[in-house]
């Protein structure tokens, strides 16, 4: 390898066993000079908020990333008395700080052959302007043959069979690497049964001891990329433009203003690439995921503008696509060429106006659909489909047999409706009520008391009244539904209740006769399975398919009738929220099956199999709060247009199809989040962007028609250098997993984390051989955009989706799927690594939250952890906690008089510390669309089973931990590259055999 001003490698020689060191000099390279940096982006100049705003220009110089050469590594001199192993190893500089930020480059890093040493050396913190990541070579410990014999067996089982070296063994290779005249540094390990007591949550089973381990504090972690991103965008000037091309997107766990400069806000629209191959062989090549996620009515930072509601604009002939700041105007600004499909479209004589030399209306600062990203246009009466828009009509509809009873739903629901009522619904709502078992009851509200009329022919169901006396203005009507609502539970919850069924697809086909003529949505709460009338489901739960081949059976609907019933929903506008809290004597119900009614409609599924209304009702209140208060709309259509050469492949989400390229929402909302898979028709022009258009026409909750646009433009790449440069991790997660979730119709589980193995092998290897081929095959060079890429994969493989877990039935395993498949980019982030905040330092010192990693040994028994995963919160109190802390946080000192079982915060008088964590709490739990459950843990005295689910950097339910999985990664890597090298070898000589 070269080195600068003509001076040797000084590198200590990389000795093999068995052979003299004599035998094993390294050779000297020539010097060779650095490639030179390729010339930047001309980016646009810094734009103040609030000032007029006009989008970059479509066309212009595109980057073109080269390696430069690398950087000599040297090893500081070594203090007298100082093992090699002592000294701490500075990683090489292969860029200066000034163009460190220009391009990625990648450095060598010295390797080891023993695993105590396994990439020790590394340091990758300590400076933070490399732009990709060198580590230490890793055991060569070969492959085993099965992996290369199909059907190959998972990658996880491959690495367990592998042999790790004993200790013995490391030590005689690590005498062989000392220099002359020194002592090999012994290994520093704590005896097994102290590590047993100190490293393992209670609850679980003692770890295995003795395997010898890499440090994990030189090995990628996003909590270092997390604080980053946070300094940069959290700060009350600071702003993320969105012409910026030469940024990366901030990421999504980060809580940033945008400002709108023609291309959308991240927050709706966000692509798994910011530089777009120009080919497909390029995406062929890098394994890179290539799609769009899409959150079209996503909830904004309070500081960023509201959306600008304007009339309609003119759109392009030919391909339908609304007009956008992207759009060029031709001769005097008579006509426009749309940036989709370059069609040349007349302008209405009444909206000409004069355009400048680049083809930008003179008008378009005063225009926002001319000058912004995203716009909301005013629809016209063509745009209704011939029903007239009206408010959101609520329906909600309670399951009152017996099983309901089991469980105090109906009282905690009750007591959430009564505080909705006094606090105020949305403006312009509409509800009604109805209420069923064997017969479907409706509630007439009209008049000074509520009555009930009964329909008992579950299987031809009829509305008994119209929907205009069913449906009232909550506000009108109060105290007639406080009434009822007093009622309702001594109606029901009686002993003279003894009917256990329950018509649940009858309520729901009552629902959509009553929203026909309307739409809306429907709140469903149902806890048994359908027993009753149509669509009439048995039980099918086997733990013994739990694990196996034939357990994505249990993952798909029993018969096709609730998803004609779901399709049928559709077509009238009705969406459906499932709130399942099963009964204590029939626990099952099928989720796959009668899930399948919101995942068509585009409403949530909610599953509470151990619901107490003394430990959830705050939960229960807050979500079902959510569910309502949110942003929404009904009757929704969704359309994604590209530009030429691309075109959409497929959808994932929560949606129904009845053609190829229209997404039909019965509702739609803020948290609704929907993955476009893109794929390439032609090549790319190097020196043209492509463009992006999503449009979503949707009624209101207030009762207006509108459609909403967003757009994006994005530059073309014909390298994988800047591909993988501005590639967005976030985004490719959550489209990866709503892609991976809508196949388990058709693989299981084992075979789609092989998969997913597969896949961050497939990536990484790519980037070693477009990006950093120079560097050597023992070096494990993750991506600057994708170095995390490991790590989510492994906690994903640990979560309730994929990991072998007996207590997950075959119910919450559905429920989770579905969830997650729905989940934004932000809380899929959260859901795969939840933060993890130390109070005990934050409390002491102020300033940004101190973020530690997840692993079980990070955790101080001196200090109190708080860690937010999607749906729990835990706080953790450490059994040496500071007596003083723990009193300010909870009233007491003594741990034995904390509640385990809180449900909430307590709220102390005059005690500074506790409003600053009640602060946290309000902060943290604002930003998410669902209230995370509350567990106070204390340890040594609480089991840690649970909170162990979310420390993912541990080894849990036999899924390798973070490091583990990181060396089997790099492993195949190596077996990758060394397999292309030998069939590049075999056909060669095949090649010239042919010849001569």
């Amino acid at each position: 390898m070269a080195t600068p001003n003509n001076q040797q490698d000084q590198r200590p020689p990389m000795f093999r066993p068995g052979i003299p060191p004599q035998q094993q000099q390294r050779p000297v390279f020539a010097n060779r000079p650095s490639l030179p940096h390729p010339q930047q982006l001309e980016g646009q100049s810094p734009i103040v908020p609030g000032a007029a705003i006009r989008p970059p220009p479509p066309f212009g110089n595109q980057q073109h990333a080269i390696r430069p050469g690398f950087s000599p590594y040297r090893p500081p001199a070594q203090p007298a008395g100082q093992s090699s192993q002592q000294q701490q190893q500075p990683p090489p500089q292969s860029l200066s700080p000034q163009n460190a930020d220009k391009l990625q480059t990648v450095s060598p890093l010295m390797t080891n052959p023993t695993l105590e040493y396994q990439m020790s050396n590394m340091q990758i913190n300590s400076k933070p302007l490399k732009s990709k990541r060198v580590y230490a070579q890793l055991p060569n410990t070969p492959v085993p043959s099965s992996y290369q014999q199909p059907p190959p067996p998972p990658l996880q089982q491959q690495y367990q069979q592998q042999t790790l070296p004993q200790q013995p063994m490391a030590q005689q290779q690590q005498q062989q690497q000392q220099p002359m005249g020194q002592l090999p540094q012994q290994p520093m390990q704590q005896p097994l049964e102290q590590q047993r007591a100190v490293n393992t949550p209670l609850g679980l089973p003692p770890r295995s001891g003795g395997k010898p381990r890499i440090d994990p504090n030189q090995i990628p972690s996003p909590v270092q990329i997390q604080l980053k991103d946070m300094a940069k965008y959290e700060t009350p000037e600071a702003y993320y433009g969105t012409c910026d091309f030469q940024e990366s997107l901030p990421l999504a766990s980060t809580r940033f203003r945008s400002l709108d400069q023609g291309n959308c806000n991240p927050h709706f629209m966000r692509s798994t690439l910011q530089t777009i191959p120009a080919t497909s062989d390029l995406i062929r090549d890098t394994g890179l995921p290539f799609g769009l996620v899409l959150q079209p009515l996503s909830k904004l930072h309070p500081d960023d503008a509201a959306l600008p509601v304007v009339p309609l604009a003119a759109r392009c002939s030919r391909c339908k696509a609304y007009v956008n700041p992207w759009c060029k105007f031709t001769q005097g600004g008579q006509r426009f060429v749309c940036n989709l499909c370059e069609y040349e479209n007349l302008v209405a004589p009444e909206d000409v106006c004069p355009c400048d030399i680049s083809g930008r209306r003179m008008d378009a600062d005063q225009r926002p659909e001319f000058m912004l990203g995203s716009v909301e246009f005013d629809a016209p009466q063509e745009y209704w489909q011939d029903v007239e828009p009206k408010p959101l009509h609520w329906l909600i509809a309670i399951d009152v047999s017996r099983r309901a009873m089991e469980r105090p739903v109906l009282g905690t629901l009750v007591h959430t409706l009564k505080y909705m009522l006094a606090s105020g619904f949305p403006p312009d709502i509409r509800i009604g009520i109805i209420t069923f078992d064997t017969s479907i009851h409706f509630w007439n509200l009209k008049g000074e008391q509520a009555t009930m009329m009964v329909v008992s022919d579950i299987n031809d169901v009829f509305i008994p009244m119209s929907a205009q006396d069913f449906f009232v203005d909550p506000a009108k009507s109060k105290s007639v539904i406080e009434n009822l609502l007093e009622q309702l539970p001594g109606l029901f919850q009686n002993e003279h209740n003894i009917v256990p069924h329950s018509a649940f697809a009858s309520a729901v086909q009552a629902a959509a006769l009553v929203l026909k003529s309307t739409g809306g949505k429907v709140s469903i709460f149902q806890s048994s399975l359908p027993s009753l009338g149509p669509g009439i489901l048995k039980g099918r739960d086997d733990p013994k398919l739990y694990g196996q081949e034939r357990e994505k059976g249990l993952f798909q609907p029993q018969d096709n009738f609730y998803t004609q019933l779901g399709t049928l929903c559709v077509q009238t506008g009705v969406s459906v929220d499932l709130w399942l809290i099963p009964a204590v004597s029939t626990p099952y119900m099928d989720i796959a099956t009668i899930g399948v009614l919101s995942a068509l409609t585009g409403g949530d599924t909610h599953y509470l199999p151990d619901f107490d209304a003394q430990l959830h009702s705050v939960q229960f209140m807050q979500n079902f709060k959510h569910a309502i208060y949110r942003e929404q709309g009904y009757r929704a259509a969704l359309r994604v247009r590209c530009s030429n050469g691309l075109s959409v492949e497929d959808h994932y989400g929560n949606f129904n199809m009845s053609n190829a390229t229209d997404l039909e929402l019965a509702n739609i909302n803020a948290d609704t989040t929907i993955g476009v898979a893109l794929k390439h028709d032609a090549k790319l022009a190097e020196n043209k962007p492509v463009y992006f258009q999503c449009a979503l026409l949707y009624t209101t909750a207030q009762g207006q028609r509108r459609v909403r646009v967003h757009n994006l433009c994005l530059n073309v790449g014909i390298t994988a250098n800047p591909v993988f440069k501005l590639a967005d991790l976030d985004t490719s997660l959550n489209f990866i997993i709503k892609r991976n979730v809508t196949l388990t119709a058709k693989r299981s589980l084992t075979d789609l984390s092989y998969d997913m193995d597969q896949l961050a092998i497939k990536i990484l290897t790519s980037y070693r051989k477009y990006c950093a081929s120079g560097a050597s095959a023992a070096q494990l060079i993750l991506p600057e955009s994708y170095k995390n890429l490991p790590l989510l994969f492994s906690s994903l493989k640990k979560s309730a989706i994929m990991r072998k877990d007996p207590s997950l039935n075959v119910d919450t395993r559905v429920y989770f799927l579905r969830k997650i498949k729905a989940l934004s980019i932000s809380d899929t982030i959260q859901w795969l690594y939840p933060q993890c905040v130390k109070l005990h330092t934050w409390l002491e010192e102020q300033g940004p939250l101190p973020l530690e990693r997840l692993s079980y040994d990070r955790f101080d028994p001196a200090g109190i952890y708080w860690i937010q995963s999607h749906s729990s919160l835990f706080i953790w109190i450490g059994a040496n906690a500071s007596p003083q802390l723990v009193e300010g946080l909870f009233g007491t000192s003594n741990r034995n008089e904390i509640n385990p079982l809180m449900e909430q915060l307590p709220v102390i008088e005059n005690s500074s510390i506790n409003n600053q964590l009640r602060q946290l709490y309000y902060a943290s739990t604002n930003n998410i669309p669902y209230l995370p459950r509350l567990h106070v843990i204390r340890h040594g005295m609480d089991l840690e089973v649970e909170l162990s689910k979310v420390l993912v950097e541990d080894e849990i339910f036999s899924q390798m931990s973070y490091v583990d999985y990181l060396c089997m990664i790099h492993k195949q890597i190596q077996t990758e590259l060394e397999r292309e090298k030998q069939d590049s070898v075999i056909s060669s000589a095949s090649y010239w055999a042919h010849r001569y």
